[in-house]
Parts: structure tokens; sequence; C-alpha cells
């Protein structure tokens, strides 16, 4: 019997989703510490007189510090198991929210954002955990929990921080430490390896005798057009999302006058839609129509979103504008992230889907940074209107180019 065999059974032995549930909750609680901090960073920077550009450096840091460090945690995870690069990563995260809770300058603020990034490149190996554990056709489901794992953590984070800044400055990021060190005890715990020693060693073996070990069998994988070509769109939706990071706080702030608790329960709606959508509707719709049916219906919202902010005249329009958004993002994520992974083969699942993190972790650091040179140079609306030129090449790129990999679409009798 195969070995991929031998890993389907292990899968079906471990009950439905058992696993999937205990990591949907890890995530959770993780993204719960990362959603106080994100609304927060804009006026905290603003406190110590950043720019606009300023404030974009802060938020791209995190990204770029995944960028160069995605890659080599699933590497390393694809070696010895996914749960001791999660717990490492967990408490990464507790020791950069308790330097963020204490910053007294910019240079602490962005100290904090880099190991916050350091730690959280390890979220490839949350995914391809989920591959580990998940058959090939209901990988975009797997995927899409995990992704409503991170959506939550925004409606929840985000209001929790909004709730906790008028206490004491240092009050949100001193939670966000503690979750995540429970968030680590959790895991320690509950979360059993999903690569046995001997499924390491079978790999390693298959990788040999498959040519798939070492940097030149990854960069076949990339370079192959299945890959790369998921890997573009990746980088255009990412980056377009990314845009509004640094100044949507000011933004909100400038326009309708809101202050650090409004935004927060701005990012908590933009983070239930995305939620739903990503623990849902890719569910449900995935099977039906494939990863490539349902990237051609929610590109167009994600782009019509931008204009809607940009144009919004109340709260209702920047409310509509959001949802947008979170349509967009919240159903092409966990669709990019599944034909990632089935592009690439079982031996290289960490290594390969730690190259998609990186590439959408350079496109967190090239969308910000947009945005905060067009808030500079172009205005308050310039950030929107860039974000929507992106979507428009995503949405180009979907319509009208077919995608590889997606999930075949049920016979009609």
């Amino acid at each position: 019997m195969t070995e991929t065999s031998d890993v389907s059974q292990g899968k079906e032995s471990e009950g439905p989703g058992r696993r999937s549930l205990i990591l949907f909750l890890i995530v959770f609680v993780d993204l719960v510490g990362f959603g106080i901090v994100l609304p927060l960073l804009p006026f905290y920077a603003d406190a110590f007189g950043a720019t606009g550009t300023a404030i974009a450096v802060l938020v791209v840091s995190y990204a770029l510090s995944q960028f160069l460090l995605a890659p080599l945690w699933g590497k390393l995870s694809d070696r010895i198991g996914r749960r001791p690069v999660l717990l490492v990563g967990l408490l990464g995260s507790a020791a950069s929210y308790i330097l963020f809770a204490f910053a007294g300058s910019l240079w602490m603020l962005l100290l904090s954002r880099v190991l916050a990034g350091v730690a959280g490149a390890n979220v490839p190996v949350a995914q391809a955990y989920i591959a580990d554990v998940t058959p090939p056709e209901k990988r975009a489901s797997g995927m899409g929990l995990l992704g409503a794992a991170f959506g939550l953590g925004f409606v929840f984070g985000p209001a929790l921080g909004g709730l906790l800044a008028p206490i004491s400055p240092a009050a949100p990021g001193l939670v966000a430490a503690g979750l995540c060190a429970v968030n680590a005890l959790l895991a320690f715990v509950f979360l059993p390896e999903s690569l046995s020693r001997e499924a390491r060693l079978a790999r390693a073996e298959t990788r040999a005798r498959g040519g798939l070990d070492g940097l030149s069998a990854l960069r076949n994988v990339v370079q192959s057009p299945d890959f790369a070509t998921v890997l573009v769109l990746s980088f255009l939706v990412t980056a377009a999302f990314s845009v509004i990071h640094p100044i949507f706080s000011l933004f909100a702030d400038l326009r309708f006058g809101l202050d650090a608790r409004g935004v927060g329960w701005l990012f908590a709606f933009l983070g239930l839609v995305s939620a739903l959508m990503q623990g849902v509707v890719v569910r449900a719709l995935v099977p039906r129509i494939g990863e490539d049916g349902l990237l051609r219906l929610v590109v167009g919202p994600f782009l019509l979103g931008f204009l809607a902010l940009a144009w919004a005249p109340s709260l209702w329009v920047l409310a509509l504008g959001l949802a947008g958004l979170a349509i967009g993002f919240g159903g092409a994520l966990p669709c990019i992230v599944s034909l990632l992974s089935r592009s690439a083969p079982d031996q290289l699942q960490g290594s390969a889907l730690g190259m998609g993190q990186s590439v959408s972790s350079l496109a967190r650091v090239a969308g910000p940074m947009l945005g905060g040179l067009s808030w500079d140079f172009l205005g308050t609306t310039g950030p929107f209107y860039l974000g929507a030129i992106l979507a428009l090449f995503a949405l180009i790129r979907v319509v009208f180019l077919p995608l590889p990999g997606a999930v075949p679409r049920p016979s009609t009798p």
C-alpha cells in the first residue's frame, strides 16, 4: 500500500474534522491577539509623529519578516513536524505583544512588528497541517475553516482592542500576549502531530528518490505553470487588500470622526463577513462550482468594495465597501491556498505553502507601502483607487484566463 493511502486512512481514523477543529481554535485565539493590535497601530504610531509612509513601514515590517521566514518555517515543518514549529511561533507572538505593550518609540514599535512577523511566518505550517489531515478534494473546505478562524479573530480582536485601549496603552498588547500564551498551552496539550516520525522519514526517502529534496525541487514546483499562475493571482488579491491597512484608521477618523473603538468595530464587521465567506460559503460552493468558479464570483465585489470606500458619503456606504472587500478576499483566499496545495506534491506541502505565504507576505509589503505613499502624495482616496486598480488586474486574470488545478465540476446526468 502506498504512503498516500496510509495517510488517507489515518485521516479517516482520526474522526472527521477533529484535528481541524483543534487547529481552528488555536488559530482563532492567535488571530484575536493579532486583531487587537492591528487597528491600534496607526494611532500609536501617529502619537509618535509618524507620517503615512512611516506607518506603512511599520505595517510592512511584519509582512517582510514573513516573506523572509515563511519558506524556512514550512521547510522545517516538513522535516521535524508541524507541532513544534507551531509552538515556537505562538511563544514568539506572545513575546512580540509584550514588546508592543511597552513600546516607547517608533523603533520599539518596529521591533515588535518584526518579531511578530517572524513568529507569524508559521501560518503555512498551519495550512500544511490542514493539507496533512484532509484529502485533496476537501482541501478548499479545510482551508476555508482555517480562514474562518482568521476572520473571526478579526471580529473579536479589533473590538477587544478598541475596548482595552481607553483603559491603558499597554493593556491591548498585554492581553494579546496572554492570549498567545494560553494558545501555546492549548497547542501543547491538545494538538497532536500530523506527521509521525515514520511518515516524515518515509517522505524524506520519497523526496530523495524522486529528486524532490532541496531548493532545486522547490524551484521546479514554483516555476511550474500551475503553481506560478496561482502565485500571481495571490499577489494581486493580497496586495490590493493590504493597501488599506496603514491608512484605513486615519481615513475613518478624518472623514467620519471615528476613534480607535469605532474603527475596531469596523474591523470586526470586516472579519465577520470574511469568516462567513470562508467558513460557510466556500465550504458550500467549492464542491459545486470549483475553486475557479468561486473566484469568478467574488473578485467583482472585491473591486466594487474599493470604489465604495473611496466614494463613501456615509458610514452605511463605508460598511458596504468593507463588505465587498470581505466577500472578495474571504472567498478568494482559501481557493488560492487550496490551488497552491494541489499544485505541489505531498512531500513538499510545507515548503510549497511556505513559498505561497512568502509571496503573500511580499504582497503585504508592496500593498501597504503603496497605500502609505498614495496617502501622502495622492490624498485620502488615493489608496482605495490604487486597490481598485490591483483588483481590476485580478479580475481580468480570473475571468479571461483559465485557472489550473480546480476541483472538477459534477457531471450533468
